[in-house]
C-alpha cells in the first residue's frame, strides 16, 4: 500500500544575483600622476538582508592603486574604501513573499577587479566589476511516497565443485607463497 507523507525541512527557496559595474574616482595623489603601475581590490564584504519582499545587498571593498609621479622618479599607493548597495530580484523563488523566519545569505560570485584604469586631468579613475549572489533559506514541504515493506532478497548459495579447475588452483595457493616452492599441477 502506497502512502504520501509531507516532510517539513529548510531548503534554498529563492536565489538571485546582481552584477556591478562602477567607476571609482580615487582621492588626490602625491604629485602629478605620470603612470599607473597597478590596481587591486581587497577586503570585499557583502551582506544581504530582507527589505519587505526584496533582498537588499550592501557591502564594501577597498581599491588600491600604485602609481608613479615626479617624472617617474617616485611611486606611491592611493587607497579608497567604496561602499555599495542595491536590491536583488529573486528568481527560482518557491513563494512570492518573504517570511520573518527566512534566512538570507550573500556570497561573492566574482571578486571585484579592475576593468580599466585611466588618468583624467591628473585624477585616477578605476572601473570596477564584480558579482554578488543571495540565497533565501526557509521552510518548505516535500512530499514523499511511502512504499510497502521491502521483501527480503534471497542470496544464491555459492558452492565449488571439487572437480573444477578453479578449485585446484585455489587449493595450490598458500598464504606464504614467497617462501613456498610452487609445485606443478598433477
Amino acid at each position: 500500500m502506497n502512502d504520501i507523507r509531507e516532510i517539513v525541512t529548510k531548503a534554498v527557496i529563492g536565489k538571485g544575483s546582481r552584477s556591478f559595474n562602477t567607476s571609482v574616482e580615487m582621492p588626490e595623489t602625491t604629485g602629478l600622476v605620470i603612470r599607473v603601475l597597478g590596481a587591486v581590490m581587497t577586503n570585499h564584504n557583502a551582506r544581504a538582508e530582507k527589505s519587505g519582499d526584496l533582498i537588499e545587498i550592501n557591502g564594501s571593498y577597498e581599491v588600491h592603486v600604485w602609481y608613479t609621479y615626479d617624472d617617474d622618479e617616485q611611486t606611491d599607493i592611493v587607497r579608497k574604501t567604496v561602499n555599495y548597495g542595491d536590491t536583488i530580484e529573486l528568481y527560482h523563488a518557491l513563494r512570492e513573499n518573504l517570511l520573518d523566519s527566512d534566512e538570507i545569505t550573500a556570497e561573492e560570485i566574482i571578486a571585484p577587479y579592475a576593468t580599466d584604469v585611466r588618468i583624467e586631468a591628473g585624477i585616477i579613475h578605476v572601473d570596477v566589476a564584480f558579482e554578488v549572489a543571495a540565497e533565501v533559506i526557509g521552510e518548505t514541504k516535500m512530499r514523499v511516497a511511502i512504499l510497502g515493506p521491502a521483501l527480503p532478497t534471497i542470496q544464491p548459495e555459492i558452492s565449488f565443485d571439487p572437480d573444477d579447475d578453479l578449485y585446484e588452483i585455489d587449493a595450490a595457493i598458500t598464504p606464504d607463497f614467497l617462501e613456498a616452492t610452487i609445485k606443478p599441477f598433477e
